[in-house]
């Protein structure tokens, strides 16, 4: 039996999308709990399966393959964007169905279907309908049509040092403390560790072997553990959290109430 070469998965409505270099063709397998419920095919001998992303809340899904040399196609919600050359790289969707498409050193912003801008740096990070980047020594704040909303000097980043919510901007570089930052780019805090999850009104830090949760109300620490793992998921109501490793192992945490409490 010949196995798929997988690239990636996501999850959407209850159906995983599986993207994959399978026997007879590169493209998605459809699965839910009933088992194989559907497949797109987008390319034979020679094609590649890229990368797929989902938004953050899963109401949209984005893959991209390169079915030929010199040619990718860009796959979002089920319309087809071909791209003229095969050195894209698909890094995320927003919530509101931002795409960014990055290839060496630039960006290209797309939704609905359609290119609506590019930027001259390959850190850029989708959020909403606002785009987050990191341009020389600069960390800048742009709309859609390419206005500078805000800007802030020495404060540069990679893509895995920032992590975006509706009201704070958390960046992180190695060996510093994390700034918590407005939209305006302002500095309201610094908090200690490196950010590993945040949402709505949680923020989980890590800190040497320990996990160290805050509220965003107002930045009380609402629990502390040593935690074996190295990727977090905590739920909005900051009630139940997942912990795994890169070997498979998984812990499941779940807040301790005091008596009376739901």
């Amino acid at each position: 039996m010949v196995q798929p070469t997988i690239s990636g998965v996501a999850i959407k409505d209850g159906v995983a999308y599986v993207l994959a270099k399978y026997e007879e063709f590169v493209g998605v397998r459809k699965y839910s709990w009933d088992g194989k419920v559907g497949e797109e095919r987008h390319g034979w001998d020679g094609s590649m399966p890229d990368q797929i992303v989902r938004s953050p809340s899963g109401n949209h899904l984005c893959y991209l393959v390169t079915p030929d040399a010199g040619k990718q196609e860009l796959y979002c919600d089920g319309v087809k964007i071909s791209l003229k050359g095969d050195e894209y790289v698909l890094t995320g969707v927003s919530d509101t169905g931002v795409v960014v498409l990055t290839r060496g050193d630039s960006a290209l912003i797309f939704k609905e279907g359609s290119r609506i801008l590019g930027l001259n740096t390959s850190n850029v990070i989708a959020y909403g309908d606002k785009l987050i980047a990191s341009e020389g020594n600069y960390l800048k704040i742009y709309d859609l049509n390419g206005t500078l909303l805000a800007e802030k000097e020495g404060y540069p980043f990679k893509m895995r040092t920032l992590i975006p919510t509706g009201k704070y901007i958390f960046r992180n570089e190695p060996l510093e403390d994390t700034s918590v930052l407005t939209w305006n780019l302002t500095e309201v805090r610094t908090l200690p560790g490196f950010p590993e999850f945040a949402n709505e009104k949680f923020v989980v830090m890590r800190k040497d072997d320990f996990l160290i949760c805050y509220s965003l109300m107002d930045f009380h620490e609402v629990f502390k553990i040593n935690a074996p793992g190295s990727s977090v998921k905590l739920s909005d109501d900051g009630k139940v959290m997942l912990v795994s490793d890169e070997y498979g192992k998984y812990w499941l945490y779940k807040a301790n109430l005091p008596k009376g409490e739901s």
